[in-house]
């Protein structure tokens, strides 16, 4: 297996900034919709809260924990497993259960799904009312290509190797 080439720096700075997309995702409108002098901005709580206020609570609950908790879970993990192995404060042995909450999380993370859909949607409702993108969706597509580099960066491979150097040099 080869080493990916990445320090812990790197992929720290990587996963803060995938922190700040979440969090501009998360407080700034996906999109706005201008209908007949009508606007509306739709955010990604807003979007599980109507579903919810519509009785589909089962795809509300869904949303917000595949767009939401596992994402905001996801990010908060790779920051504390990161600076952990890089500073070499915890045993390679210590690593190994927050490295397999991970990756047993990683798959329920599903921002990308959620995308695709809005932009089926976006497609399909262009003829009927002007839509304004706003930032949350371009950092929605910035937090998918951080989350694609993470996960090539942050591999326990990785991260032991960190952990053993922050022993050695702490």
């Amino acid at each position: 297996m080869k080493h990916s080439g990445a320090t812990p720096e790197q992929t720290l700075a990587l996963t803060l900034t995938a922190a700040l997309l979440f969090g501009i995702m998360n407080l700034f409108p996906l999109i706005a919709m201008n209908l007949q002098q009508t606007s509306r901005e739709a955010t990604l709580l807003g979007a599980a809260l109507a579903m919810w206020d519509k009785e589909m609570h089962i795809l509300s609950l869904l949303v917000m924990l595949t767009t939401l908790l596992i994402p905001a879970l996801q990010i908060a993990l790779e920051i504390y497993v990161t600076v952990l192995a890089m500073r070499g404060r915890i045993s390679a042995h210590k690593l190994a259960a927050p490295i397999l909450i991970l990756q047993k999380i990683r798959p329920w993370s599903m921002i990308e799904v959620f995308m695709l859909g809005l932009l089926v949607s976006l497609v399909k409702l262009q003829d009927l009312a002007e839509i304004i993108i706003g930032p949350a969706f371009w950092s929605c597509a910035g937090l998918i290509v951080c989350s694609a580099i993470m996960s090539s960066m942050l591999t326990p491979r990785n991260l032991w190797l960190w952990a053993q150097r922050g022993s050695q040099h702490g």
